[in-house]
C-alpha cells in the first residue's frame, strides 16, 4: 500500500518575497508606494501579488479609488503574515542577543495622557539599558492603538479603560481614580473628595468621545443632563488642563493626565466620590505573538514605573 503524499499546505509556499511585498502594499494601500520603499518596480510587485493570489486561490486585495483594500481572505492572511514578521524578529533577536548585540526595533502607541509622569521615566530606562534599540514612540487615540496592535504596526499599546478585544492581550494594568481638576482658587480645590452633585454647579469641561474617560464620566453626568454648563467638549488632554488652568471651568481627569501639563502645579486633583470613578490604564499586545526578550523586559519596567506613579506594591499592578 502507497504511503500517503504529503501535501505542502499553502502558506508554506509563501516565500520570503512575497510575504513582504504583501505587508509593504497592506500598509501602503499602493502599489506604488510600496515599490518605492521595497526599492522594485511596480510591475514586480504586481507579478508577485498575482503570484500569491494564484497560490492562496483567492484576491488579497480589491484595487479601490482609496486604494488597496484587504479582502476577506486578504485580512486572514494579513494576521498570518504579521504573526510570522514578528516571530521572526523575535528569533533574530534572540539570536543576536548570543552574541552579546542588544539591538532590535521597539513600537510604542500610547495615549496622551500618560506622557508626562509615565513614559519619560521609562523611556529613559530603555534607552540607558538599550542604545542600540531603534525605539518609536506615537501618540494615538484608543481606536488608532488597537488599529495598530491588530495589524502588527506597533509592539505595545497603553491606554485607558480600553475595552477587551478576543486578538489583543493585556499584559499589565493599574487603577487609577478619576477626580475634579480645577485651579487651587476654585471652591472645589479644598474638598478632598467631591461629589458628582458638588461638580455639576459649576462650568465644565467635558471629554468627547474619542476618550476613554468619556465613557467613565457618561453614566454619572447622565442623572444631570438637563443642568450642565459646558464651556468644551474636547478630546485633548493638554488642552482640558490649559483651559482649567485659565479659569475656564472644572474638568475629570486621572491624576496621571493632571501630570502631563508643564504648569501642573497650578492645577489640583480631587477624587470624586463615586465607587464608578475609576480608570484602568492597560498595557496590551497582539494576543498571537510570541514576545521577543526586549518586549519582555520592557514590559517588566513598564510594570515597575506603574507601580512607582501609583506609589503601590506589587500586588496592585498585574
Amino acid at each position: 500500500m502507497n504511503e500517503p503524499v504529503l501535501r505542502t499546505p499553502r502558506m508554506m509556499r509563501l516565500h520570503a518575497r512575497g510575504i513582504s511585498y504583501f505587508n509593504a502594499v497592506r500598509e501602503c494601500r499602493s502599489i506604488r508606494e510600496a515599490a518605492r520603499r521595497l526599492n522594485v518596480t511596480p510591475s514586480a510587485l504586481t507579478r508577485q501579488l498575482a503570484q500569491m493570489e494564484a497560490e492562496v486561490g483567492a484576491p488579497l486585495f480589491d484595487r479601490l479609488p482609496e486604494g488597496m483594500v484587504l479582502t476577506e481572505v486578504g485580512r486572514i492572511m494579513a494576521r498570518h503574515i504579521v504573526t510570522v514578521m514578528q516571530d521572526a524578529a523575535r528569533t533574530e533577536e534572540q539570536i543576536n542577543a548570543l552574541s552579546g548585540r542588544q539591538d532590535g526595533r521597539l513600537r510604542i502607541m500610547a495615549v496622551e495622557g500618560v506622557t508626562g509622569q509615565l513614559l519619560p521615566p521609562l523611556l529613559e530606562r530603555i534607552t540607558r539599558m538599550y542604545p542600540a534599540v531603534d525605539l518609536n514612540v506615537e501618540i494615538g487615540s484608543p481606536k488608532n492603538i488597537v488599529s495598530a496592535l491588530q495589524d502588527g504596526s506597533v509592539d505595545l499599546g497603553i491606554a485607558f479603560s480600553l475595552a477587551l478585544y478576543p486578538d489583543l492581550r493585556r499584559v499589565a494594568v493599574a487603577h487609577f481614580p478619576v477626580g475634579a481638576v480645577v485651579r487651587p482658587d476654585h471652591p472645589v480645590a479644598h474638598l478632598r473628595t467631591v461629589t458628582i452633585e458638588e461638580c455639576v454647579r459649576h462650568r465644565l469641561i467635558l471629554p468627547t468621545r474619542t476618550l476613554s474617560l468619556y465613557r467613565v464620566m457618561e453614566p454619572m453626568l447622565r442623572p444631570w443632563h438637563e443642568h450642565l454648563h459646558v464651556v468644551l467638549h474636547t478630546g485633548s488632554i493638554e488642552l482640558t488642563n490649559r483651559m482649567v488652568a485659565a479659569g475656564s471651568g472644572l474638568a475629570f481627569q486621572s491624576p496621571l493626565a493632571v501630570e502631563m501639563q508643564a504648569g501642573h502645579e497650578s492645577l489640583c486633583h480631587v477624587p470624586l466620590r463615586d465607587t464608578r470613578a475609576v480608570t484602568d490604564l492597560g498595557v496590551y499586545v497582539r494576543e498571537s505573538r510570541w514576545l521577543p526578550p526586549l518586549l519582555e523586559t520592557v514590559i517588566e519596567e513598564l510594570r515597575q514605573e506603574l507601580r512607582r506613579v501609583q506609589g503601590v506594591g506589587d500586588e496592585k499592578v498585574l
